[in-house]
């Protein structure tokens, strides 16, 4: 396949491949979120300005998350003059008031109580007479009233910049929202309860708050959806304070960026191009995608802040794999995984080498931690530039491999990245590094450790690092490794050559004379000596022979220990060591007697002569 056509085909792939990363349905929260007051995984903001909350959350500020007043508390429209003064004068003017208060024992230990009951119900027929809304009651809750009964729009559609109030709450450091105190302290633990578990198993930091939603719906549908427009990642403290548990909300110094999933959306199935924020003005943002306003589907922007989980670090994935990008097509791992390789001499397991040998060693020059051959292999193969897939059951030491390959890439002054689909995968490798003192080489780049200020401490650390003392004697140390490695290595070819023609290494006769060692004890020293045997029973036919003179050697054995004993009367008075040492001495020395005894007979019989008669023929040729 020509150059050009191989290209055309990976772009081709990666183009079908991209919107697979992007759910374009309506499962997606993306493109449809469920803003309900039932949802626990969204909290949104009311009488608040988009404007003013994404300046501060941006720009490093940390802001309150606020619930409204308990049912019980004084609205708000009881702290105005006109109130106090009437309440003021009905505490002097109210019979029914002052009769109540008459009618208390003063000594009793509920008299504050009762008090309070008397004076909450005198605040309640002033509401009346002064034309007040009825304050809420926890029986009858309206959170929408009792926000009003505060001061507080209850409106989710945020106020345009020009509606300024008087109480200048939209330029505090608070957050409004439109629940009840035990309310936003049960949805928030559940909305960081759900951030965390992501970033546990993933690293990935899914709380953000978005700015703007545009309400959409499917060509002549009436149902209608709501999509974020911009998202900017934000982190969530929890404290204890006297007054109850408090939740900050601050920026992560990411910069903010557009729903690409909704861009892709509209653009793929609706041909409608979203314009890019250039983060200088949410509301000219919500402003300008407001004009768009196609016919065919429902469109409009509502001035909406939420605060929640959005899924959202794949836009990221599909704006990197973009096959406009003039490196990425180009690039030969794509190229090979996409368009295919030749395959004819691939192996479907991966060589082991030869740790030991000068080219192999060199080729991995720093090992951090203990590796067996196959992963030295490994290593090996990874310095070579192959691409390569490890896998192993757990425990078979891939973790350490990888800290090994780590390590002797930076050696060579290269650069790493690593990445997994879980956060305990990188962790494991990160404090191994750690452990061996790369740790200052590390950029963490998962979401509580990305920030601005620790990616910066990070490069400053790394920067500010003095060269370590040169190792006193490193040469000559690795001189002294070297040679005590070839000894060995000698000593290890030794053992595995095999022994002439026997079929067996030295390493294996070594083993069965270890084996076979128990058999010799209690023989004499002459009998276990070192002995010259012959060349013809070094092969395998010879030490079938010897087998088969020691089988026969032991039925002699077995016959003679049933033939008549001349020295049954005998015996050892001291058997010491000594002693029976030299009896067996002497025994050898009579055999061998015995032996040149029988040659002789031997010869004489080869020359016609009875040994048994030999005396008397001797006699005779004396005589003669």
């Amino acid at each position: 396949m020509k150059n050009e056509d191989l290209l055309g085909l990976v772009k081709q792939k990666v183009e079908n491949l991209r919107p697979k990363l992007l759910d374009l349905s309506r499962r997606n929260p993306l493109l449809a979120t469920k803003l309900s007051p039932r949802s626990n995984a969204h909290i949104r903001a009311v009488d608040e300005l988009p404007e003013v909350l994404f300046y501060k959350l941006n720009n490093g500020q940390t802001m309150r998350l606020v619930p409204l007043p308990e049912i019980d508390a004084d609205p708000r429209d009881e702290e105005t003059k006109t109130f106090r003064d009437a309440l003021a004068n009905a505490r002097i003017t109210d019979e029914a008031y002052l009769a109540e208060l008459d009618a208390i024992e003063r000594d009793a230990d509920d008299y504050l109580d009762h008090t309070r009951v008397i004076e909450r119900a005198l605040k309640d027929r002033i509401r009346v007479d002064l034309g007040l809304p009825p304050r809420p009651q926890k029986a009858d809750v309206n959170l929408a009233q009792h926000a009003r009964n505060n001061g507080i729009t209850p409106s989710y559609e945020l106020p345009d910049p020009e509606d300024e109030s008087e109480h200048d709450r939209h330029t505090d450091d608070d957050i409004q929202t439109l629940l009840l105190p035990k309310d936003l302290e049960r949805k928030l633990n559940n909305v960081t309860s759900k951030c965390r578990t992501w970033i546990q198993e993933t690293g990935i930091n899914v709380l953000q708050v978005a700015y703007g939603f545009l309400e959409w719906s499917e060509p002549n549908q009436t149902d209608t959806s709501y999509a974020p427009l911009i998202l900017c990642g934000a982190q969530i403290e929890k404290k204890r304070t006297r007054e109850g548990v408090e939740f900050r909300i601050s920026g992560t110094g990411e910069e903010p960026e557009v729903n690409a999933v909704l861009t892709e959306k509209m653009r793929i199935e609706f041909g409608i191009e979203l314009p890019p924020f250039e983060g200088a003005s949410v509301e000219d943002y919500l402003a300008t995608v407001a004009k768009i306003a196609p016919k065919q589907i429902v469109w409009r922007v509502r001035r909406q802040v939420a605060i929640g989980v959005f899924p959202s670090a794949r836009m990221a994935m599909y704006h990197d794999i973009d096959p406009s990008n003039p490196p990425f097509p180009d690039n030969e791992i794509v190229r090979s995984l996409l368009g295919g390789m030749n395959s004819e001499s691939a192996l479907p397991f991966a060589e082991e080498y030869n740790v030991d040998e000068p080219d192999i060693e060199r080729c991995v020059p720093c090992v951090v931690l203990d590796a067996d051959s196959s992963q030295f292999s490994t290593l090996v193969d990874i310095a070579n530039g192959k691409n390569l897939a490890v896998e192993g059951p757990p425990g078979t030491g891939k973790s350490q491999t990888i800290v090994n390959a780590i390590a002797a890439a930076l050696a060579e002054g290269k650069k790493v990245l690593f990445v997994a689909e879980k956060l305990a995968a990188l962790n494991v490798v990160r404090s191994r590094l750690e452990a061996v003192g790369l740790g200052e080489f590390l950029l963490p780049l998962q979401a509580e450790r990305s920030t601005r200020e620790q990616v910066t401490g990070s490069v400053r650390s790394r920067v500010e690092m003095r060269r370590p003392a040169a190792i006193r004697d490193y040469d000559r140390q690795l001189e002294e490794y070297r040679r005590i490695r070839s000894q060995l290595a000698e000593y290890i070819d030794l053992l595995t050559l095999p022994f002439a023609s026997s079929g067996l290494t030295v390493h294996e006769i070594l083993g069965k004379s270890i084996a076979t060692s128990p058999c010799l004890e209690g023989m004499p020293a002459e009998v276990i000596a070192e002995t010259d045997i012959p060349d013809s029973f070094l092969s395998v036919a010879g030490i079938g022979r010897l087998r088969a003179l020691a089988v026969a050697v032991e039925k002699g054995a077995q016959g003679a220990a049933q033939a008549a004993s001349y020295w049954k009367s005998t015996g050892l008075v001291h058997a010491e060591r000594f002693t029976v040492e030299e009896a067996c001495n002497l025994a050898l020395n009579s055999a061998r007697a015995y032996r040149a005894l029988a040659t002789l007979r031997d010869g004489l019989s080869a020359h016609g002569i009875d040994p048994r008669t030999g005396n008397e023929t001797l006699g005779t040729l004396q005589q003669a």
